[in-house]
């Protein structure tokens, strides 16, 4: 799996970050792509809204995820992903998710702030990757290899990268950011 991000203007528009995700997506398949850099890439969207990503003719697994000043990319020619960024730092109250969903995808968690973002950056990413709605998922216990899943911690956000097939090795999960120069580090 191959992820890129980026900072991004927290005053934007919903139009203007969806587009600029895609335009993330794009970057990163052009300068990334396992391959020749490919001739044709298109991002389209489903009926769910989910990015439906295609590279020289061959649909390619991809998710998109945003908060208020990131946005995320990612694409893998293997296996089913979904990505999500939570702003860690949020004053929002999770208690109160956190509470209504302690049977559901938070059973067995210690139900800290660290924990509850762990597992709802995860839910999230799963219900990507699977195209389970997110309330059922939240609604269930979450059972995930934790070899499916790794972590970023990008101040000051946290980003989760859920691969359906965890038979590819943790370092081939590789992390990119494209600098405001459009310059990838």
């Amino acid at each position: 799996m191959v992820i890129g991000y980026r900072l991004y203007n927290e005053a934007a528009s919903k139009k203007q970050v969806s587009a600029a995700a895609k335009d993330l997506l794009l970057r990163l398949v052009k300068k990334y792509w396992p391959a020749a850099e490919p001739q044709r890439i298109s991002i389209e969207n489903s009926d769910s809204g989910a990015p439906l990503l295609n590279v020289d003719g061959c649909p390619v697994y991809c998710s998109l995820s945003h908060k208020s000043g990131c946005i995320a990319a990612a694409y893998s020619t293997t296996s089913t992903i979904g990505i999500d960024l939570e702003n860690v730092h949020t004053r929002k109250d999770y208690h109160r998710i956190r509470d209504y969903y302690k049977d559901g995808f938070l059973a067995g968690s210690t139900l800290t702030k660290s924990d509850f973002f762990h597992h709802w950056t995860l839910a999230e990413a799963f219900a990507k990757a699977s195209g389970v709605p997110l309330l059922s998922v939240l609604e269930r216990p979450l059972h995930i290899q934790k070899r499916s899943t790794k972590y970023f911690q990008i101040e000051p956000f946290l980003l989760c990268a859920y691969q359906s097939d965890s038979s590819e090795r943790e370092d081939a999960v590789l992390l990119y950011q494209l600098d405001n120069d459009n310059q990838w580090q």
